[in-house]
């Protein structure tokens, strides 16, 4: 009787430090990138979003330059 308790708690044990161990390693790697960068780059696809709805060339190019000279702006004061 002693020893069916003991193998339950065992099997409990090694199940709870199974599904937490699988838990902690799923929130480290969602948590892996960078915020910062991560914010400029959806800030530029905005932009860049928005310039593609100029229906003149010239302008649409010097819109998307303008993103990304703000987009490589925001990525050098992240660092």
């Amino acid at each position: 009787m002693m020893k069916s308790k003991l193998v339950r708690f065992s099997r409990a044990l090694i199940l709870a430090l199974l599904c937490l161990g699988v838990w902690g390693g799923s929130a480290i790697a969602a948590g892996g990138g960078n915020q910062c960068k991560d914010r400029c780059k959806d800030r530029y696809n905005l932009r860049k979003d928005i310039c593609k709805a100029i229906p003149y060339k010239r302008q649409r190019h010097s819109c998307e330059d303008a993103a990304k000279h703000v987009r490589d702006e925001c990525k050098r004061r992240c660092r």
